[in-house]
Protein backbone atom coordinates (compact mmCIF):
# COMPACT_ATOMS: atom_id res chain seq x y z
CA UNK A 1 0.00 0.00 0.00
CA UNK A 2 0.95 3.25 -0.77
CA UNK A 3 2.40 5.50 2.22
CA UNK A 4 1.09 8.85 0.53
CA UNK A 5 -2.80 7.39 0.89
CA UNK A 6 -4.84 9.77 3.33
CA UNK A 7 -6.45 8.47 5.64
CA UNK A 8 -10.58 7.83 5.59
CA UNK A 9 -12.86 11.02 6.44
CA UNK A 10 -14.32 8.76 8.71
CA UNK A 11 -11.40 7.91 11.01
CA UNK A 12 -11.78 10.97 13.30
CA UNK A 13 -15.60 11.33 13.42
CA UNK A 14 -15.97 7.31 14.11
CA UNK A 15 -12.85 7.31 16.27
CA UNK A 16 -14.73 9.86 18.85
CA UNK A 17 -17.77 8.20 18.99
CA UNK A 18 -15.94 5.18 19.67
CA UNK A 19 -13.73 6.71 22.53
CA UNK A 20 -16.91 7.77 23.90
CA UNK A 21 -18.50 4.19 23.66
CA UNK A 22 -15.74 1.57 23.70
CA UNK A 23 -12.33 2.94 23.44
CA UNK A 24 -11.09 0.10 22.70
CA UNK A 25 -12.56 -0.43 19.48
CA UNK A 26 -11.50 3.74 18.98
CA UNK A 27 -7.83 2.49 18.65
CA UNK A 28 -8.94 -0.02 15.93
CA UNK A 29 -10.60 2.30 13.77
CA UNK A 30 -8.09 4.85 14.38
CA UNK A 31 -5.39 2.15 13.19
CA UNK A 32 -7.86 0.36 10.47
CA UNK A 33 -9.21 4.03 8.84
CA UNK A 34 -5.47 5.47 8.57
CA UNK A 35 -4.77 4.77 5.07
CA UNK A 36 -1.21 4.36 3.86
CA UNK A 37 0.08 4.88 7.74
CA UNK A 38 -1.61 1.51 8.51
CA UNK A 39 0.93 -0.43 7.61
CA UNK A 40 3.55 1.41 10.10
CA UNK A 41 1.07 0.68 12.86
CA UNK A 42 0.87 -3.19 11.82
CA UNK A 43 4.39 -3.26 11.90
CA UNK A 44 5.25 -1.36 15.45
CA UNK A 45 6.06 -3.45 17.83
CA UNK A 46 4.07 -2.32 20.80
CA UNK A 47 0.38 -2.70 18.89
CA UNK A 48 1.63 -6.19 18.35
CA UNK A 49 2.24 -6.62 22.12
CA UNK A 50 -0.84 -5.27 22.50
CA UNK A 51 -2.80 -7.49 20.05
CA UNK A 52 -1.25 -10.47 21.69
CA UNK A 53 -2.29 -9.66 25.60
CA UNK A 54 -5.38 -8.86 23.98
CA UNK A 55 -5.86 -12.12 22.70
CA UNK A 56 -4.20 -13.99 25.56
CA UNK A 57 -6.41 -12.41 28.01
CA UNK A 58 -9.33 -13.30 26.08
CA UNK A 59 -8.65 -17.14 25.78
CA UNK A 60 -9.10 -18.49 29.22
CA UNK A 61 -12.81 -16.74 29.33
CA UNK A 62 -13.25 -18.05 25.75
CA UNK A 63 -12.66 -21.18 26.55
CA UNK A 64 -14.57 -21.99 29.21
CA UNK A 65 -17.39 -20.23 27.74
CA UNK A 66 -17.22 -22.50 24.86
CA UNK A 67 -16.73 -25.50 27.12
CA UNK A 68 -20.05 -24.82 28.89
CA UNK A 69 -21.64 -24.56 26.14
CA UNK A 70 -20.58 -28.09 24.39
CA UNK A 71 -20.87 -29.33 27.58
CA UNK A 72 -17.48 -30.94 28.87
CA UNK A 73 -17.49 -28.17 31.74
CA UNK A 74 -18.55 -29.36 35.07
CA UNK A 75 -21.16 -26.23 34.78
CA UNK A 76 -23.71 -25.63 32.62
CA UNK A 77 -23.47 -22.18 33.52
CA UNK A 78 -20.55 -20.99 34.82
CA UNK A 79 -19.44 -18.02 37.21
CA UNK A 80 -15.86 -17.36 36.31
CA UNK A 81 -15.42 -14.00 37.70
CA UNK A 82 -11.60 -14.08 37.73
CA UNK A 83 -11.50 -14.72 34.29
CA UNK A 84 -14.23 -12.09 33.20
CA UNK A 85 -11.25 -10.07 35.49
CA UNK A 86 -8.42 -10.90 33.96
CA UNK A 87 -9.85 -10.52 30.38
CA UNK A 88 -10.45 -6.76 31.72
CA UNK A 89 -7.17 -6.02 32.82
CA UNK A 90 -5.85 -7.30 29.65
CA UNK A 91 -8.42 -5.47 27.65
CA UNK A 92 -6.83 -2.02 29.36
CA UNK A 93 -3.07 -2.95 29.11
CA UNK A 94 -3.57 -3.81 25.35
CA UNK A 95 -5.43 -0.31 24.99
CA UNK A 96 -2.32 0.88 26.75
CA UNK A 97 0.34 -0.59 24.10
CA UNK A 98 -2.29 0.02 21.80
CA UNK A 99 -2.29 3.64 22.41
CA UNK A 100 1.31 3.86 23.23
CA UNK A 101 2.42 2.50 19.83
CA UNK A 102 0.01 4.30 17.79
CA UNK A 103 1.72 7.66 19.74
CA UNK A 104 5.11 6.11 18.86
CA UNK A 105 4.50 5.44 15.42
CA UNK A 106 3.14 9.47 14.93
CA UNK A 107 6.27 10.58 16.52
CA UNK A 108 8.32 8.81 14.31
CA UNK A 109 6.50 9.42 11.45
CA UNK A 110 7.00 13.37 12.43
CA UNK A 111 10.89 12.77 12.86
CA UNK A 112 11.90 11.28 9.46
Amino acid sequence: MNRDTPPSALRLPLTAILAITVPPLALAAWILLSGGMRELYFRSGWIRAGAVTLVVGALPLLSVIILAKVGLWPAPNPNPIGLGLLFVAAAALACILALFGILRVAWQREQN
